[in-house]
């Protein structure tokens, strides 16, 4: 009996619960039940692209006018007025909101009324249209001196640009970039920047302006390495567009302001503009048959040498211009056994103390696991150490081959190299007796099979010294990225673990298909600038088809 009552009980408080109506729940949403509404191209060659997304907040309306950009994209000079009659227009609703008719395709050139019903059912009469819209931005982006190799640092925040210099700036003329459209307020050629000067950014509008401060200064450093969060793409180009079609030696070298660019086809290398990958002109070679690498230090010296076979002369010549013949510094005849003269690394100040690695190149009959190695001492080079290094595979020849770099300045700072064998992608660490002490295994992704870990460089920045490992892919087209991957190895404690996955990692990036594939060759060098400020990570990739540029900074924002 009692439980026959509490199933009576039960049933009832069912039946009393499903007569209460729905409770309904204020939407938090301030924009009135419409967040955003989204304006996309719905003819040519835009069909479909994102033209702007109009976030809506603040007080209540009905009438919508979504911005569209006068240019798309907004860096070029392609106009938005013949797409204003056919736009794409969608809306981001809270729940049970709605839109009557839908919203599809609109003339944005006038007013189209809808319903707009809440979820109460309360209806009214809205109104959305399209204005061109000039932009707003006013930033300085870029701010160089060629003539002194000075890049200026700017301060988005200060709105500051800072020239770390000694040279006279009396009458200097600056190589700018600003936003989309905006422009200057006066010009700046034959400018005094030896005295503080404002400079002021007009936007497209016409009406938003930024005024920055320029000096002749030194900004607060950090006390060790780079600062996280100063990454930043400088630039990243294809090399079909820039010309390159062969490149099956690359290298690349930095000096002043300038990055060069070598394919080792018997003509003198390009060099650009290091910031912004801007051509400039080609290299000053001198007696050098252009059939080698370059190379350069941390302090801006620049080696140029021959590719050498077994037997024959290897010539090494060195500058410290891009413009300046480069002088004979060393002369080795090869008695490693195999050809050497397409991957050289520096580390250390050519003019003082450094290590000078070339490593000996595989070829299709035999393996290499040789490099020569000279010890410089106030700026002289000591006599060449044909070294086999000791508890590693065999690397093979072109792209199969690697290059060795040093980790400092002397040789119990020990060596890094990295390359394909039978199935092992690994980054070994060789210590000051030339023997396998550490190792990275290949990459946790499991791409490691299309991946050429192969390229080292390894630099000091700011206290800490760095090592960048370039790994081309042998399949960009299938969607395996190139990776470049850079670690503090400042001390070895951490050098453990996997290429992607260790405690040494201080930073990585990917790098898609740019250009066309060509072969999994490439080079990756890192470049102190002359002042200390900046630390750059540049790679050059023949299967991504792109010459790219990283740039970080030691500067202390607090």
């Amino acid at each position: 009996m009692r439980k026959h009552i509490l199933n009576i009980i039960i049933a009832a408080v069912v039946i009393l619960a499903s007569c209460k109506k729905a409770v309904y729940v204020q939407p938090t949403n301030d924009s009135k039940g419409i967040s955003s509404l989204v304006a996309k191209f719905a003819t040519g060659d835009l069909k479909e692209m994102e033209a702007v997304k109009f976030d809506i907040t603040g007080a209540e309306t009905d009438q919508f006018v979504i911005p569209i950009p006068w240019f798309f994209p907004e860096d070029s000079n392609h106009e938005t007025t013949p797409y204003m009659s056919a736009m794409k227009i969608e809306a981001n609703l809270a729940n049970n909101y709605k839109i009557e008719p839908k919203l599809g395709i609109l003339d944005l050139t006038k007013e189209n009324f809808f319903t707009f019903t809440d979820p109460l059912g309360n209806q009214k009469r809205i109104s959305i249209r399209g204005e061109r819209t000039k932009s707003k931005k006013s930033s300085i982006t870029f701010f160089s001196i060629e003539s002194v190799g000075v890049t200026g640092l700017i301060d988005q925040d200060k709105k500051t640009i800072s020239l770390i210099t000694v040279e006279d700036l009396s009458a200097v003329d600056v190589e700018v970039a600003v936003s989309a459209h905006a422009t200057l307020d006066r010009s700046l050629n034959g400018v005094n920047l030896n005295e503080p000067t404002q400079l002021t950014v007009i936007a497209h509008d016409g009406i938003t302006k930024t005024t920055y401060s320029i000096m002749k200064t030194a900004p607060a450093k950090i006390t060790y390495g780079f600062r996280s969060g100063s990454e930043n793409l400088s630039f990243n180009l294809n090399l079909s567009t820039l010309g390159y079609t062969d490149g099956k030696k690359p290298s690349l070298a930095a000096s002043g302001n300038f990055l060069v660019v070598s394919t080792a086809n018997g003509q003198a290398p390009k060099y650009y503009n290091r910031s912004t990958g801007k051509y400039v002109g080609i290299m000053n070679l001198g007696a050098a048959k252009g059939d080698g690498t370059v190379a350069s230090d941390g302090a801006g010296n620049i080696l140029v040498a021959d590719y050498t076979n077994v037997g024959e002369s290897l010539k090494i010549y060195k500058t410290n211009s891009t413009t300046t013949a480069p002088q004979s510094f060393l002369s080795w005849t090869n008695t490693s056994g195999l050809p050497l003269g397409s991957k050289i690394s520096v580390h250390g100040d050519l003019n003082g103390k450094a290590i000078i690695i070339a490593t000996c190149d595989g070829t299709t009959a035999s393996g290499s696991n040789k490099f020569v190695r000279w010890v410089v001492t106030n700026g002289v080079p000591g006599s060449a150490e044909v070294i086999a290094a000791g508890g590693i595979p065999f690397w093979g020849a072109d792209v199969n081959g690697t290059k060795v770099t040093s980790r400092g300045a002397n040789v119990a700072d020990g060596t890094f190299v990295g390359f394909y064998d039978g199935g092992i992608n690994n980054l070994y660490y060789l210590d000051g007796n030339n023997t396998k002490a550490l190792s990275l295994a290949d990459q946790t992704s499991g791409s490691g099979w299309g991946i050429n870990n192969s390229l080292a460089d390894a630099k000091e920045f700011n206290n800490a010294k760095y090592l960048a490992f370039y790994c081309p892919s042998h399949f960009p087209g299938w969607g395996i990225s190139s990776e470049l991957y850079i670690y503090d190895v400042s001390s070895m404690g951490n050098f453990k673990g996997n290429v992607d996955k260790t405690d040494a990692l201080v930073f990585s990036a990917k790098y898609g298909a740019v250009g066309n594939a060509v072969s999994a060759s490439g080079d990756v060098l890192i470049a102190p600038s002359a002042d200390g400020y900046k630390m750059q990570v540049f790679t050059i990739d023949f299967n991504a088809g792109n010459l790219a540029c990283y740039e970080f900074n030691c500067v202390d924002v607090k």
